[in-house]
């Protein structure tokens, strides 16, 4: 059964290049523009290996790093992953990894594939 990713985040563009490149690297993935549909997401799911999102988004919406915080209070394995503008870095410390926007979605997936590896 192939890993269940999930992205959060409200560049479209992005969201999509990185849903396509996961899905055909084999994993199963969801996208949402949402944090706090991503989160209802993530209480009914089966299972969510990893979360992948950004550190800020438009006012009035919790930000990547409370998502992470509840994520993992939910889901105590998840491996997340921050693809955020450089200055946000230090927000995200100690909490999964951090790629510096722009994203490679190339670089994302390989990123996707070491936290799984690793994870055993």
């Amino acid at each position: 059964m192939p890993a269940r990713v999930v992205v959060v985040h409200d560049e479209t563009d992005f969201s999509d290049r990185a849903v396509t490149a996961l899905g055909f690297a084999g994993y199963d993935v969801v996208a949402f523009a949402d944090p706090m549909a991503a989160l209802n997401a993530l209480d009914t799911a089966e299972r969510v290996e990893v979360l992948i999102t950004r550190v800020e988004f438009e006012p009035g919406k919790i930000n990547g790093v409370a998502l992470a915080l509840m994520a993992r209070t939910k889901r105590p394995g998840i491996k997340v992953v921050f693809a955020a503008l450089p200055e946000f870095e230090h927000h995200a410390a100690g909490l999964g990894e951090f790629m510096p926007a722009p994203v490679r979605v190339s670089e994302l997936v390989e990123t996707v594939r070491q936290l799984l590896t690793s994870a055993g």
